[in-house]
């Protein structure tokens, strides 16, 4: 799962699959989608925060939580939902206040509704934490070169590996579009201090798409190595992790301020 402190926990293709039409519905509109997930996901923010540093000695990390804030939160599928429903009710609530649309209007209370709902999973799950956090990496640095790849559009990601082989959430996609007899090399944008203390090693993954990445090296990269695409060219392998799994979940239910 992303750490909640992650770029790309929720983007424009994850509300499309609530919201077919929500691109269309913005352009004439002059409405920005990712400027309405950066609030929803300040205001969660703000709450998330409150709620631990409410839990007290709960919070395994209660003693630095101001120092760390929420880069050992996990987002589980029921946060991820909570943020999406949440960025759609201030998308609507915008679309219906520049044109008074009923239809917009009913769409604002509705996901405002199911942001409340998904926000009390929350409360009664708990807050998943990792102990030891592997943010996901900025976009890698790829360098096109001879090579034995056809023309093709590709897609590159990378990924966070710790030495107990929990991996991070992905990058985001730096995408290419290839000549004949190309090549790539692949390596990580941060370095040094940037580095995840955690992180022993990176993988990195392939796609002819946006959807699909797929594990293109055996054992996890050295870090500060780059990864040169081999001679058989792009394999098939296993999908990403999607990230770490909470170590422990902080219980809010009994001790939250409601709103």
């Amino acid at each position: 799962m992303a750490l909640f402190t992650d770029t790309t926990v929720v983007t424009l293709d994850d509300l499309l699959l609530y919201e077919a039409t929500l691109a269309e519905i913005a352009s004439p509109h002059g409405i920005n989608v990712e400027t309405k997930i950066r609030l929803a996901s300040s205001a969660m923010e703000d709450k998330l925060m409150l709620w631990l540093l409410d839990a007290g000695v709960s919070d395994p990390q209660f003693a630095m939580r101001r120092q760390i804030g929420l880069s050992t939160v996990v987002v589980t599928p029921t946060m991820r939902r909570w943020l999406s429903f949440e960025s759609l009710s201030r998308f609507y609530a915008e679309a219906h206040n520049i044109q008074l649309n009923p239809r917009f209007q009913a769409k604002w209370v509705e996901y405002q509704q199911e942001s409340e709902k998904a926000r009390d999973l929350v409360v009664r799950d708990g807050v998943g934490i990792v102990y030891h956090p592997l943010p996901a990496p900025s976009a890698p640095q790829v360098t096109v070169g001879a090579g034995t790849l056809a023309a093709q559009s590709l897609f590159v990601q990378t990924a966070w590996v710790d030495a107990s082989g929990a991996e991070s959430g992905v990058s985001a996609v730096n995408g290419l579009l290839l000549n004949d007899n190309s090549g790539i090399t692949v390596a990580m944008t941060e370095a040094g201090l940037q580095i995840p203390t955690t992180a022993m090693g990176w993988n990195v993954y392939l796609s002819s798409s946006q959807t699909d990445p797929a594990l293109q090296n055996s054992a996890p990269l050295a870090l500060g190595s780059n990864w040169g695409l081999p001679a058989g060219g792009v394999v098939t392998g296993p999908a990403p992790t999607g990230g770490q799994p909470p170590d422990f979940y902080i219980p809010v239910g009994n001790r939250i301020r409601r709103g």
